[in-house]
């Protein structure tokens, strides 16, 4: 890995850089601890002895051991402060009395926010083995089965074709346990009857998928048939208007109105989605009020587009998509399926 994603960060004072994804991100290394210091003429890479060497070899930067980092001679360093805890902070300040130290959050948040061709590539690559893992899950739907058996095998089957990891727990619901947004997997067995909801993701290549798909096993209720139709016209409403410069506020702002000439507005009751990448939920989030509603669409992002609605006592929709912006439109990981 080269040094360009740290070059292209512009800091107007050396800028220390803790969060293990972020790390990752800038240096190619997999560290669960480490100190990155950004300065104008250089940057080092502070670690210690279990990755010394290893960082020595691999990393984009100058390596030195964690015990130097004390010894840096400035004086001021800006730190992320949505990762640095509170008692981090007195420690440092204990260990470098003399630097001024500067909360800076998130300091790289907007550079990770704009994929590189490679990103956009192992996020495609993840979203493909989420679908074929989906389709192997559904093959094996059948009355009695546990919504954990399907989670297992949904896990299994990525697993062995090639992801490192799950993006999250994967929600598995049967029937009314599909009006819970955040539901796990449980002991729930299936059912004649039942609306399946499945919320799933395979890591490949660092990079995450995510994905909502329902299913219905065997006769159809009629109210959760109309939640779809009214969750995947919102859906494509919302894909329909995204291009660079627009805010994503307006994107959750489309489904809320759709949703409310329907009179099912009470029965969305989350963000409109997210961004997607090394972690599953990134910046921006999408909805109409929240603090990024007033960022600006770029060419590169990649985010989730997943309206849903939620009754209670019947069962709840959620269609989610990945997909990537381009100077026209966008590029729907899960175009047609």
């Amino acid at each position: 890995m080269d040094d360009t994603r740290i070059k292209k960060i512009r800091i107007d004072r050396p800028l220390l850089i803790e969060q293990p994804t972020d790390l990752f991100y800038l240096t190619g290394l997999e560290l669960s601890k480490g100190r990155l210091l950004i300065e104008p003429s250089q940057a080092t890479l502070f670690v210690d002895g279990r990755y010394l060497e290893q960082a020595r070899k691999k990393a984009p930067c100058r390596v030195d051991h964690w015990d130097r980092f004390q010894q840096v001679q400035v004086q001021e360093i800006a730190f992320d402060s949505a990762f640095v805890t509170y008692e981090g902070v007195l420690s440092l300040q204990k260990q470098m009395p003399r630097v001024h130290w500067i909360a800076k959050p998130k300091p790289i948040r907007d550079l990770r926010a704009i994929k590189e061709e490679k990103e956009i590539a192992a996020l495609q690559k993840a979203a493909h083995l989420t679908w074929q893992g989906y389709k192997h899950a559904m093959g094996l739907l059948k009355e009695g089965i546990t919504e954990a058996e399907v989670a297992l095998e949904f896990e299994f089957y990525c697993r062995k074709h090639g992801a490192s990891a799950l993006s999250f727990s994967p929600t598995v619901a049967f029937g009314e346990n599909s009006a819970y947004p955040h539901y796990r997997a449980g002991q729930t067995k299936l059912k004649k009857g039942d609306v399946v909801l499945m919320d799933v993701g395979a890591v490949v290549d660092h990079y995450a998928g995510d994905m909502t798909r329902i299913a219905y096993f065997g006769e159809r209720d009629p109210q959760i048939v109309h939640f779809e139709k009214l969750v995947a016209e919102a859906k494509q409403k919302a894909i329909q208007a995204i291009r660079p410069g627009v805010r994503f506020g307006l994107l959750d702002q489309i489904v809320q109105d759709t949703f409310a000439a329907a009179n099912v507005k009470q029965l969305y009751i989350h963000a409109l989605g997210h961004g997607v990448g090394l972690e599953v939920h990134e910046f921006p989030r999408i909805r109409f009020d929240g603090e990024d509603r007033d960022v600006l669409i770029q060419a590169g992002m990649v985010i989730t587009i997943e309206p849903g609605l939620y009754q209670p006592g019947v069962g709840g929709v959620r269609l989610e998509d990945t997909l990537v912006v381009t100077e026209t439109g966008v590029v729907n990981f899960f175009d047609g399926r």
